[in-house]
């Protein structure tokens, strides 16, 4: 029987690359950009709020004006109409 023969397994193997490690620097410099974008958008989000508050706000005055008026008109009638039929009994 023929024995087999000693190999060099290394130079059938890939070497490995290189990893890069990312220092502390550069993920603080990620995370950062990520929250700048995140505040950016929230303060402009805010801001079309306040706008949008801003420009109804008349309306929405004028509205639970009429609301107030309209309740106390019924109540006066109401209370005119138990006036009368107190008097007419």
């Amino acid at each position: 029987m023929i024995k087999p023969s000693l190999s060099d397994f290394s130079t059938f193997a890939d070497k490995p690359k290189p990893v890069k490690i990312k220092t502390k620097f550069e993920i603080n410099k990620e995370q950062s950009n990520y929250m700048n974008i995140v505040l950016l958008l929230i303060v402009v989000i805010g801001f079309i709020i306040l706008y949008y508050r801003k420009k109804y706000k008349t309306e929405r005055e004028t509205s639970a004006k009429e609301k107030i008026q309209h309740l106390e008109d019924y109540i006066n009638e109401y209370n005119i109409n138990n006036m009368l039929k107190e008097q007419n009994m």
